[in-house]
């Protein structure tokens, strides 16, 4: 009997396919990251050109599309805000009492900002396409919510989402933004007497007539403070402050044209230091003082003749 032989023969298929990276992006002008970029940005924190928002300026985002040989002309790639890898903007711990947002090609977007809006197309051409956000903090007319950013502070995280029209494949940036410079500012647009400027004018008076203690000068002129806030229901402890440069010789007195003379604000019975401030209240929105601004010489000293002049500055702040 013949055996029957049977030959096989194992098949061994191989192919090769065509990719391109998932997503290759860069800050600033530096190395190119590839995969999913997990980068940092140092930005220059500034009050914007219409005064209701913080901007956040500074990073100059670019994406690529970098194709392998052979890859389709038409394979292309997108940036968008996405919910697959959650919220497009996360603001760091200085500003999670205020409202936020990203501009996205000039356009204001707040917090929280819409998915699905496409930012940047990546054709296939490993061309460098800019990736036009920028984030911003909102300015609430409140005396309560002060900023002070420090260099280095943690400022925000930008989350974006990458995909494509070949493929379900799919990535993400994310771009932590720290503070390039210091920054501080009292977002509030509440003001003393509606931003007006106090004028004192104690008229002609002779030096003699001058007196050497704040509380006891006769030349005086009483002044009302009113404070106001352009939204309602604004309650708060507020302080306001003597600014300006101390006289020589009496701390309490803002320093005049002749060195012998300064100016005392007094507030409920006592002299407001220059520099310092008095402690007072915003209720509902409005508030109020009745204070009296005082000329008061060097003791043992006769001020020469002549006018004399002064400039101080009144700032509410918060305690």
């Amino acid at each position: 009997m013949k055996r029957l032989s049977i030959a096989g023969m194992l098949l061994v298929l191989a192919g090769v396919t065509t990719t391109a990276r998932a997503a290759d992006c860069r800050v600033n002008g530096g190395p190119w990251v590839g995969g999913t970029p997990n980068l940092q940005v140092p930005v220059t924190v500034r009050v914007g050109a219409d005064s209701t928002r913080i901007i956040l300026e500074g990073a100059n985002i670019q994406c690529r599309f970098t194709p392998y040989p052979n890859t389709p002309a038409w394979w292309t790639d997108y940036w968008a805000t996405g919910t697959r890898v959650g919220p497009a903007w996360t603001p760091g711990p200085k500003f999670v009492n205020q409202g936020t947002g990203l501009r996205i090609h000039g356009t204001y977007r707040d917090t929280p900002v819409p998915n699905g809006i496409r930012i940047s197309t990546m054709p296939n051409n490993a061309s460098a396409v800019p990736v036009d956000v920028t984030p911003y903090i909102l300015i609430r007319n409140n005396p309560t919510n002060p900023i002070d950013v420090r260099i280095g502070d943690t400022l925000g995280v930008l989350r974006l989402d990458q995909t494509n029209n070949y493929d379900s494949g799919a990535a993400n940036l994310t771009l932590t933004y720290t503070a390039a410079n210091n920054f501080s500012i009292s977002p509030s647009a509440c003001t003393i007497n509606n931003n007006n400027p106090i004028e004192i004018n104690f008229g002609n008076v002779h030096q003699r007539a001058i007196g050497t203690d704040p509380l006891t000068s006769t030349v005086s002129q009483p002044r009302r403070l009113t404070y106001s806030c352009p939204d309602g229901g604004i309650n708060t402890p507020i302080t306001i402050t003597y600014k300006g440069t101390p006289s020589s010789f009496n701390t309490n007195l803002l320093t005049m044209s002749n060195p012998d003379v300064g100016t005392a604000m007094v507030r409920a019975g006592a002299a407001v230091r220059v520099n310092g401030s008095f402690l007072t209240r915003i209720t509902n929105s409005v508030g109020g003082d009745d204070v009296t601004f005082s000329l008061v010489r060097r003791a043992g000293s006769l001020p020469i003749p002549g006018p004399i002049t002064g400039s101080g500055v009144l700032v509410m702040g918060v305690p």
